[in-house]
């Protein structure tokens, strides 16, 4: 992966907070949905194009697929992404946005345990 590619694909808003959503945890489309406002297809592109580039993995799990950051990504570009999550930890908008999808995966977590 080169500089130029990976400062592009941070540059995004909505790719940087994609990689800020599965930094520590897998999630798939519908759970990424609740907290940015794109349809599927477009988070779909935007998910390939991380995934493309090296900084997202994905894996089957029956009909769901699921994201995570890629744990083997180069240590620059990993210790910018940990700067810039710092700061986005500091951000009320977006430790909203993490509440709302941790009591979204809380709800479904506990739905799909009592079918």
């Amino acid at each position: 992966m080169e500089m130029v590619q990976f400062l592009k694909a941070i540059a995004d808003y909505k790719r940087l907070l994609i990689l800020y959503l599965v930094r520590d945890k897998s999630l798939c489309v519908c759970d990424i949905q609740k907290v940015i406002p794109l349809t599927q297809g477009a988070l779909s592109i935007q998910l390939k194009s991380l995934s493309v580039i090296g900084l997202l993995q994905s894996y089957k799990d029956g009909k769901w697929v699921f994201y995570e950051l890629k744990k083997d990504i180069p240590r620059s570009y990993g210790n910018i992404l940990q700067e810039v999550f710092q700061q986005m930890d500091q951000e009320k908008e977006v430790q909203a946005q993490m509440k709302h999808l941790k009591c979204y995966t809380k709800c479904r977590d506990s739905e799909a345990i009592k079918k």
